[in-house]
């Protein structure tokens, strides 16, 4: 049976999108259900579920969003960012410098270049005018941000290994007992 919920204080019967369709058919324990509530309850109201509230967005230093601040934090975006500032020729050298570098030591680049995006504009989000009227000095030194993309890649690898050994050692404990048991 799909789902519903009553409240007889409110006299509210709340269903989901699946027990509506499930009543729209015009037989089955659903209708039937909705038809006896609606005759034992007068003035009976049928509400629609929502969706479940999102979740809050928390960052690694504990701040909440409604989202991921850097959600759509593309290449092409960073730029545009960039290139809208008083200083960006500085900016948009250093961006490409470890873009570039990254290129061609890493197959996916990203992740180091949006940690010194970050670490260079941490209020790009919050408040993105800060940069108009501050000047703030370039982030020249980009191994820091590329030994950080390497070892988070190295951990990623790592729990993968992981869950492939935990996988593989499950699999021939299967077998084992299939094995003892015929």
């Amino acid at each position: 049976m799909e789902s519903y919920k009553l409240n007889l204080a409110a006299k509210t019967l709340t269903v989901s999108k699946a027990f509506e369709k499930a009543v729209n058919k015009g037989y089955g324990p659903e209708y039937d259900l909705c038809m006896k509530f609606q005759r034992d309850i007068p003035g009976l109201t049928i509400i629609h579920m929502t969706h479940k509230t999102p979740t809050r967005y928390t960052t690694k230093t504990g701040e909440r969003y409604a989202c991921n601040q850097f959600k759509n934090l593309t290449y092409t975006n960073m730029e545009r960012f960039i290139s809208g500032l008083p200083n960006s020729t500085a900016y948009l050298e250093a961006y490409k410098n470890i873009r570039s570098y990254t290129s061609m030591v890493h197959t996916s680049p990203y992740k180091a270049v949006r940690l010194w995006f970050v670490a260079q504009f941490p209020n790009y989000r919050k408040d993105p005018l800060f940069y108009l009227y501050n000047d703030i000095p370039v982030i020249t030194n980009i191994i820091p941000y590329i030994e950080q993309a390497d070892r988070e890649a190295a951990t990623a690898k790592e729990r993968a290994a992981a869950r492939l050994r935990a996988r593989e050692i499950k699999e021939q404990e299967a077998q084992t007992e299939n094995e003892l048991a015929s």
